[in-house]
């Protein structure tokens, strides 16, 4: 089988992703194999707003108790994954929703008890990826995982992961050709403000511990860097508000691109 691409989609809301997934109907129609990552913590955020739970944030992740667990769940398996595969569907794309805790596709384990029900994955069930690949199907993956360590499992059997994190893991696991990640600026920014289009593994590191990149950047970067260390050759972070997803596939040189040579 040929090598897989993961893409973590950009976009902060549902409304946001349009214009990606037409791409992605270009990139299949290209031949390319792909599998899909989304978060979706800005839609999570709102809807724990309404029901007037108030998200909390340590080192910019989403801190997990059971009633926000559940709030996660309803939005990122049920409402964010389905209207993605719908939309996908629409414009021709095959595809099914997945979540990580289906089949056990992301056994997962407590990340820190300062998160809550935030979850580190340990192990990818890509036998159930790779079978759907095989059958055409894009899987759409939500970033929720399966916690078989659990002393409860009704209260800690699934937990909330970062779909950075996700990603990056899933494309190691699956020998993955490319992870991309898309986000709302055109790539790795320098102190001057420039983007950065071309970094080694090791140029990235330097950078991630220099205290540079902040905010939302720091787990895709880190997320990048986890998956060149264990073989995935090439990283890229673009903006997903233009055509950068598609132009990447045609062999332009888009937002940064992180290798593990030099």
């Amino acid at each position: 089988m040929k090598k897989i691409n993961v893409i973590k989609i950009g976009g902060s809301t549902i409304e946001e992703w349009g214009k990606s997934l037409n791409q992605i109907k270009k990139i299949v129609d290209l031949g390319e194999s792909i599998l899909l990552v989304h978060g979706g913590g800005k839609t999570v955020s709102e809807w724990s707003s309404k029901l007037g739970i108030r998200p909390e944030f340590v080192k910019g992740l989403r801190k997990t108790d059971p009633q926000t667990l559940e709030v996660a769940c309803a939005i990122l398996s049920g409402l964010v994954n389905s209207k993605l595969v719908v939309k996908l569907e629409s414009i021709g794309v095959s595809s099914i929703g997945i979540s990580g805790v289906s089949g056990k596709l992301l056994l997962s384990k407590p990340k820190s008890k300062d998160l809550g029900l935030v979850g580190d994955v340990e192990k990818v069930n890509h036998d159930i990826l790779y079978n759907l690949v095989k059958s055409n199907f894009v899987p759409v993956i939500s970033p929720l995982g399966y916690n078989d360590k659990s002393r409860d499992i009704d209260s800690e059997g699934i937990l909330n992961i970062n779909a950075d994190s996700v990603a990056s893991k899933i494309a190691i696991e699956t020998k993955a050709k490319k992870v991309i990640y898309q986000t709302d600026v055109d790539g790795v920014i320098d102190q001057n403000g420039r983007v950065i289009p071309k970094m080694t593994l090791s140029q990235s590191k330097e950078l991630l511990n220099s205290g540079i990149i902040t905010g939302g950047m720091i787990p895709k970067l880190q997320s990048c860097i986890d998956a060149l260390d264990s073989g995935v050759d090439h990283g890229h972070i673009i903006n997903a508000n233009d055509d950068s997803l598609i132009n990447l596939f045609k062999g332009n040189k888009i937002g940064t691109h992180i290798i593990r040579e030099s």
